[in-house]
């Protein structure tokens, strides 16, 4: 029998938004003045990033004007004490979330052209948005790339002031290198954003490219990090955990262990995975997700004790965690307590009312304490809310069955195959409703495909009564 609990591994939860309501294009353009140190490449980098900076503050001020909600510092949640590092922390968001495109650009040999354009997407921007503003650590991700560009450019121009005053050869070959070096980080925190960016729009072979680009001009953890999410979207886990291991390697932090983990898990190293959490919990004993994945890991291990004991602590560092107190409910069923189990996911109901999941899971506890009339409730709330959830049709298609509604089961389980043609179950079970109805060649029918899928019992059966599959 197919096991009902459904087990589920969230990283973000988002903070709905709203925004404006159509597209919106900023243009702006930008000359740079070169100076006698100043090559064709480094007066582009100079170059794009005034007019990148010019954009951002103008769409950064575009945003807040159009938010419907609270100002950016309360979305945000910090005390802002500066009116000026409220404005900074806004265009570090706003240059991480959004892409500056270059519709022009030339090179006179004493001046470096540049023109360039932010589009503005509403319902792409929302969701990039509450992702930043509700993870703090996307947020000082971004607000660290902008302090690197500022202080670079800071740099660059403390550099120029001493190239003008330097008499000998030898100082400013030197100084020429340190400004050649400070343009080098500053193009490297053009190419992180924007494979920040492309990885927001899961453009990952693009973000891939950006962020080797990046380490090719200043090779730090972040971008090693930050190269290893590109990875994972893409499915090569092996890359992925080789450039999780650099940045940690660099700098070992703990979202680098965390996510380190998530790849071993990927490939079933749970052992690993485990390994990896823990440590990124001693780095960070606030990281809820860790002790989230700990839990779900451990559950699958069987460990129902500690599973529980684990999901208790992510509640505990975050008390609106809607999926811990979902595993918590399948935890508590499976050790056999159905009203903590109960009690768990009405909290997840509570907390997400459209969470189609918690409801599905609700039916089952209910059917478990041997509640048919809460059980079909719950499920068919589950489908209002996902028409789409197979596991739902395929546990109505047996309760249907098991109150003799043979009609209905089948057609719970027709919609179950057409969502997930590979169940074996949903075939099988199907095949008893339909023989039970007198249609004996189409249960015989769904027996041989359940065999062919592989259902042991279906096999079983043929084999004893004569027919192949």
């Amino acid at each position: 029998m197919k096991n009902e609990m459904k087990k589920r591994i969230t990283l973000l939860l988002m903070l709905a938004g709203c925004l404006f309501a159509s597209e919106k294009t900023f243009v702006r353009e930008y000359t740079y003045q070169a100076s006698d140190y100043d090559s064709k490449v480094t007066s582009r980098v100079n170059a794009l990033e005034q007019v990148k900076t010019i954009l951002l503050e103008e769409v950064s001020v575009f945003i807040q004007s159009e938010f419907e909600m609270r100002d950016w510092e309360e979305q945000i949640g910090d005390k802002i004490e500066s009116g000026e590092f409220a404005e900074q922390r806004k265009i570090a968001i706003t240059a991480g979330i959004t892409e500056t495109k270059i519709l022009d650009e030339r090179w006179t040999g004493v001046e470096y052209w540049i023109k360039a354009e932010i589009t503005l997407d509403p319902d792409d921007l929302k969701r990039k948005i509450d992702e930043v503003i509700n993870n703090k650590e996307k947020l000082k991700e971004l607000e660290d790339v902008k302090k690197k560009a500022d202080n670079a450019l800071a740099e660059i121009e403390r550099l120029k002031k001493e190239l003008s005053k330097s008499k000998s050869e030898a100082d400013q070959l030197k100084l020429t290198k340190a400004y050649n070096k400070e343009t080098d980080v500053l193009s490297a925190t053009n190419w992180f954003q924007k494979g920040y960016n492309a990885v927001e729009n899961k453009e990952y072979d693009k973000a891939i490219s950006f962020y080797l680009r990046c380490i090719e001009l200043y090779p730090d953890a972040g971008a090693y990090y930050n190269l290893g999410i590109a990875y994972k979207g893409q499915g090569n886990l092996t890359k992925a955990i080789q450039s999780y291991e650099k940045a940690i390697e660099l700098d070992p932090a703990a979202a680098a262990y965390y996510n380190l983990g998530n790849a071993y898990s990927k490939q079933g190293n749970y052992t690993k995975a485990i390994e990896l959490w823990e440590k990124a919990i001693e780095l960070d004993p606030d990281l809820a997700l860790a002790y989230y994945n700990l839990g779900v890991t451990y559950g699958m291990q069987g460990n129902l004790s500690k599973a529980i004991q684990i999901y208790e602590k992510a509640i505990e560092l975050d008390p609106d965690y809607t999926d811990a107190y979902i595993n918590l409910g399948l935890a508590y069923a499976n050790q056999g307590n159905l009203t903590k189990a109960i009690q768990s996911l009405e909290k997840a109901i509570e907390l997400d009312p459209d969470d189609a999941s918690a409801y599905y899971n609700l039916g089952v506890a209910y059917g478990m304490q041997g509640n048919t009339a809460k059980k079909i409730s719950f499920y068919l709330r589950c489908i209002e809310l996902d028409p789409d959830y197979p596991d739902v049709y395929y546990n109505l298609g047996n309760v249907y069955k098991g109150q003799g509604n043979l009609t209905k089961a089948i057609q719970m389980f027709d919609k179950a195959i057409e969502l997930d043609p590979d169940d074996a179950s949903a075939y099988l079970n199907r095949s008893i409703a339909k023989d039970a109805l007198g249609d004996k060649s189409g249960g015989l029918e769904d027996t041989k495909e359940a065999a062919r899928l592989g259902d042991k019992n279906a096999q079983d059966w043929l084999k004893k009564n004569g027919h192949d599959w």
